[in-house]
């Protein structure tokens, strides 16, 4: 039967041991057929199963598991979004310098050939060689204007004074002659051009014969603006690289500089000519826009025709895969062009970042530690686990021991109160029979005895009588204190009015001068308050200084979480190395023919604060007045 029973029970622990213990019912069927040693392998097994529990994750800790990795992929892909946000906006950033760049240089170059006009206008509408090689020398061409190819005059010659131009340009150039022959109805030939020596094909050069230079300048001459002209090969490149010109157009009307006529038929009747400039793109964007200072490739069309191009495998920079590239539109002088800007390795190479990868790899490594950390902890908690079931035991039984032992010394305490407040009650009889009957020997002997030994005797007894009489009344005041507490709001400008009147005759004797601040209502214990007020007032009155007024104040400030209270006078001060014993019971400073007192008001006044929470301390040198301060917590 036993073996059976044995059986039976293994069984059952194997699969669920608190199915055993599910119901009242089952524990007793089980309880019947089991020795009480076969209980306790059994309450053995199911707390080592209890324990094993306590050593494996739980739910929650994987669910941190979780929710930290999920956050690490979290943080990663917003990382990555805020550096490809950044470098978005540091493409868009060099984008919109280079397109910027460009249009400020351009205006730069307008200046320039609008200065020209100035200075044509300045000489009567027309200019001699000399003058115009003055005035470009001026100009500082290579220092100011980088990426400009020179600076020149096109004058407007109609038919009727060709001869008289030539003769006048042939004066001073022999050679001079215009070219090409074409057949367009204009001529508009390059009468000047500085400097001179790597512009010398252009001199004599008929604009009018092609017809993206002759549109350019016609649509310079009905404006009154500057334009610039399509894409052109520029007769001075020898390398026939894409160019354009840029003109400025000036009017003479009457023989003499006029400004710019108001309408389009005035101004194809005073059509005087235009100061140009001629532009190499390549150079161009070699003084706008210098590789080393960006890292973005620029490509520019202008229509279907390719002005300048840095986006092709020639270039060290080209990126096949940019990460970034976009086409603006730019409506410049007359031309729009294309600008397709895209980013270059370089750019690739300074977007680089790592910190997604650190960021991800990070978070994961503080997955894994807190995995392991988690896994750590549990088996700690196990062994700690059965560590307090082991302390516990022995706990259980010290505790119940400590509650005896403190509920004894709670009604210890409270008998020692009783005591103190019945000894100190009845000690009041014995008191009054010896000054009772002290007082009839002293009338008894009045008659009999005139000896002055007898009745200092007499006074001495009565003397020490009334001295046990107040410390014994002390020490009923001081036991009183805390027995039945009643939390009340105090409004303490009440109640130092009434400890002012309780002490007006020792006021009126000392002629006390006390000044007060506003004090605040508080919750606190009335009757202690009372007490402690009382106390404070009356010593800083008792121990003042001989023949003088005596000067108290008394004020409070709010001290965050406290009431500070203070109560200062001009007294006979204490050492400071008393401070440490004043508040002791029977603690005196003076002697009693000085000074009466039991030594007993400051320890009422300790055990006062301390029932409020609060702290009492002094401040104080001897002759030099005392201050007593002491803080009411608000919230008691």
């Amino acid at each position: 039967m036993r073996s059976k029973s044995m059986y039976r029970t293994d069984i059952a622990i194997e699969f669920d041991p608190p199915l055993l213990f599910d119901t009242h019912n089952k524990r007793h069927k089980i309880c019947k057929c089991m020795s009480s040693s076969e209980e306790q392998n059994i309450a053995t097994l199911i707390e080592q199963h209890k324990t094993s529990k306590v050593g494996s994750l739980h739910w929650v800790h994987w669910l941190i598991v979780a929710l930290s990795l999920l956050m690490t992929i979290g943080v990663w892909q917003y990382s990555k979004i805020q550096i490809q946000e950044k470098n978005e906006n540091r493409f868009h950033r060099e984008a919109d310098q280079v397109i910027t760049l460009i249009i400020e240089r351009l205006q730069k170059y307008e200046d320039a050939l609008w200065s020209g006009v100035a200075n044509i206008q300045s000489h009567g509408g027309s200019v001699s060689f000399s003058q115009w090689n003055s005035f470009a020398t001026a100009l500082r061409l290579p220092e100011k204007y980088r990426g400009i190819n020179g600076i020149g005059v096109i004058f407007n010659v109609p038919d009727t004074e060709l001869a008289d131009y030539l003769d006048s340009q042939q004066g001073d150039r022999p050679n001079y002659g215009i070219h090409p022959k074409h057949e367009n109805p204009y001529r508009l030939p390059i009468t000047y051009i500085e400097p001179i020596a790597e512009n010398a094909n252009a001199v004599g050069l008929d604009v009018a014969h092609e017809q993206n230079r002759l549109n350019a300048a016609l649509k310079a001459r009905d404006s009154g603006k500057a334009q610039i002209t399509g894409p052109i090969y520029l007769v001075q490149s020898t390398e026939r690289t894409p160019g354009f010109l840029f003109y400025a157009p000036f009017y003479r009307s009457n023989g003499a500089a006029s400004a710019t006529p108001l309408n389009v038929p005035e101004r194809q009747k005073q059509f005087s000519g235009m100061v140009y400039a001629p532009f190499i793109v390549n150079k161009l964007m070699l003084g706008t826009l210098e590789k080393a200072r960006r890292h973005v490739g620029i490509t520019i069309r202008d229509d279907d025709f390719t002005l300048y191009n840095e986006n092709n495998s020639d270039d060290q920079r080209f990126d096949k895969n940019p990460q970034f590239e976009q086409t603006f539109p730019l409506d410049i002088y007359g031309r729009q062009w294309q600008i397709t800007i895209r980013s270059t390795t370089d750019f690739r190479d300074e977007a680089k970042n790592s910190q997604p990868t650190f960021i991800l790899l990070g978070g994961i490594l503080i997955d894994a530690m807190l995995f392991f950390l988690f896994l750590i902890l549990s088996n700690a908690n196990r062994r700690a686990t059965l560590l307090a079931n082991e302390i516990s035991k022995g706990y259980q039984t010290k505790s119940l021991e400590l509650e005896h032992n403190i509920k004894q010394l709670r009604e210890s305490n409270k008998e020692l109160e009783q005591f103190a407040f019945a000894a100190s009650h009845d000690l009041q009889e014995p008191l009054r029979t010896l000054t009772s009957f002290t007082e009839l020997l002293k009338s008894e002997l009045e008659d009999k005895d005139n000896s002055p030994h007898v009745q200092a005797s007499i006074q001495y007894i009565n003397e020490a009588a009334e001295r046990m009489r107040r410390l014994v009344l002390g020490l009923m005041s001081y036991s009183r204190i805390g027995r039945e507490p009643e939390l009340a709001t105090v409004d303490c400008e009440k109640l130092l009015d009434n400890v002012l009147a309780d002490l007006d005759s020792s006021i009126n004797e000392h002629q006390a001068e006390i000044s007060r601040s506003r004090l605040p209502t508080i919750k606190a214990y009335s009757t202690e308050l009372h007490m402690l007020f009382q106390n404070l007032i009356s010593n800083a009155i008792k121990f003042s200084k001989p023949n003088s007024t005596p000067h108290i104040s008394v004020s409070c400030k709010d001290d965050g979480g406290n009431w500070l209270f203070s109560i200062q006078d001009d007294g006979i001060g204490i050492d400071p190395q008393q401070f440490d014993h004043i508040f002791l019971l029977f603690k005196r400073l003076h002697a009693q023919h000085d000074y009466p007192g039991s030594g007993i008001g400051l320890a009422k006044c300790k055990k006062v604060v301390t029932l409020h929470g609060g702290e009492i301390w002094i401040h104080s040198e001897a002759n030099a007045g005392t201050t007593f301060f002491f803080t009411i917590p608000k919230t008691i």
